[in-house]
């Protein structure tokens, strides 16, 4: 599964390098055009789907690796009755149903409130950040997943670090978003707090009573 997690990660590398680039040097730029870039990434529909269930396989054979890990498996609420297997399962469908079922949310807000164009630009940034995240994560996750010791270790901090460090820009984008949208601050905190932080608090739940 990580060999075809890996070649998923360079396919998707090589054949999208561009897309990419230009998201990740205009999400560091103050001088790029949020419109410009919704514009651009409309085009790329189709590495949105692929990239999403490869970053959620990643993710679900790496809470595996840590719930084998003497350290770890405690500290993610792992018992001894269950197996890697099954966390790597509730893993993958823990995030697709999160993932998935906020977009089908904004869908229905969109078509109820009449903002359907922004709600469809939302979830098409929270997609594209997400994919960020994977492609920036997936070399330092296949890392720990065939490396044991101190290079483990180090690639699981790594990302840990990425991936603070890309929640931070998704944070500065969507803020952007919202105010170009002519929202109120309140509505962008009352987006995170239903539909970033509730899920998320969700799927941590078990791991903080463990």
């Amino acid at each position: 599964a990580t060999a075809i997690a890996a070649l998923f990660f360079i396919f998707i590398l090589v054949r999208y390098f561009d897309l990419f680039r230009y998201l990740i040097l205009s999400s560091f730029s103050s001088q790029s055009s949020s419109s410009d870039m919704h514009l651009f990434l409309r085009d790329a529909q189709s590495i949105k789907l692929i990239t999403c269930l490869n970053g959620a396989l990643l993710l679900a054979l790496l809470m595996m690796r840590l719930s084998v890990m003497p350290w770890a498996a405690p500290a993610i609420g792992v018992g001894p009755d269950l197996s890697a297997w099954a966390v790597g399962g509730f893993t993958l469908a823990g995030i697709l149903i999160t993932l998935f079922g906020e977009g089908f949310v904004l869908y229905l807000v969109g078509i109820i409130g009449g903002r359907s164009d922004a709600c469809s630009i939302l979830w098409s940034t929270k997609l594209l950040y997400f994919n960020l995240i994977i492609v920036l994560m997936s070399p330092m996750i296949i890392l720990a997943l065939l490396t044991v010791g101190i290079a483990a270790n180090i690639a699981l901090y790594l990302s840990a670090t990425i991936c603070s460090l890309s929640i931070i820009l998704f944070l500065k984008e969507t803020f952007l978003l919202f105010r170009s949208q002519r929202f109120s601050i309140f509505h962008w905190i009352l987006y995170l707090c239903a539909l970033e932080i509730f899920p998320i608090s969700l799927l941590l739940a078990p791991i903080a009573r463990g």
